[in-house]
């Protein structure tokens, strides 16, 4: 989807579809600062559970939530661009840090890729759930592609994958605590790495400077990912 291929403008129930999703989202929003951040009011968890609930208890096709719904994969997709300024505003510490900041961000990316493929080896699952799996910690709109071009399920692997940020969400503040990383640069890299866009927005929730490593490393894994993903199914 581009701007140049936009959804139909939304009608009556388009726009109440758009209005109850961003009215649960400011709800959450609010509950979520009353519970002091935790991850377990993470509005975006919360949203999506209430929204499938309403579509499946009321038998209702995915479509007509899409009336409304996918103009907001149209103003995400704008709202992107705004991960630029962090990684702008903080460029001199992440040039300082290029090289730690590229060698822990390609053992992670080999790691998510490794652990997803082994766990579904392992449980011999099939091989259009095998590939779907191997998406898990890219980005979604990306997932969606390459689980297509690998043999995958597109929408189960946008599912895994909104399943597995919201998981890297909700683990993250323990496992950091437990395991002694402190320092907000290793915690944003983590977050968008593991965590692909739900990550980066929690990280950019936080802090500018997580925001900014977040983003970064979102962005690069997305598209090695993307790009060698591909070539190793074919090789296997």
């Amino acid at each position: 989807m581009s701007l140049l291929n936009l959804p139909a403008w939304p009608g009556l129930e388009g726009f109440l579809w758009l209005g109850l999703t961003v009215g649960l989202y400011v709800v959450f929003l609010r509950l979520r600062l009353y519970f002091n951040g935790s991850g377990l009011a993470q509005p975006l968890l919360w949203v999506s559970a209430i929204l499938a609930g309403i579509l499946v208890i009321g038998d209702m096709p995915v479509a007509r939530f899409e009336q409304g719904g996918l103009w907001l994969v149209v103003v995400l997709g704008l709202s992107t661009v705004s991960i630029g300024v962090p990684i702008y505003d903080n460029f001199p510490v992440i040039r300082q840090a290029a090289g730690a900041f590229f060698l822990a961000m390609l053992i992670g990316s080999v790691t998510a890729v490794g652990t997803a493929l082994v766990m579904a080896h392992m449980m011999q699952l099939d091989a259009a759930i095998f590939a779907s799996l191997a998406t898990k910690s890219i980005t979604s709109p990306l997932a969606f592609g390459v689980a297509s071009e690998i043999g995958g399920l597109p929408t189960l692997a946008m599912g895994i994958v909104i399943i597995t940020g919201n998981f890297g969400v909700l683990v993250g503040p323990r496992l950091f605590a437990l395991i002694g990383v402190h320092d907000v640069r290793a915690q944003g890299l983590a977050y968008g790495v593991a965590a692909h866009g739900i990550g980066t927005a929690e990280a950019m929730r936080l802090s500018s400077m997580m925001g900014s490593f977040a983003g970064l490393s979102m962005g690069i894994n997305g598209v090695l990912t993307s790009i060698l993903l591909p070539y190793l199914f074919v090789l296997a």
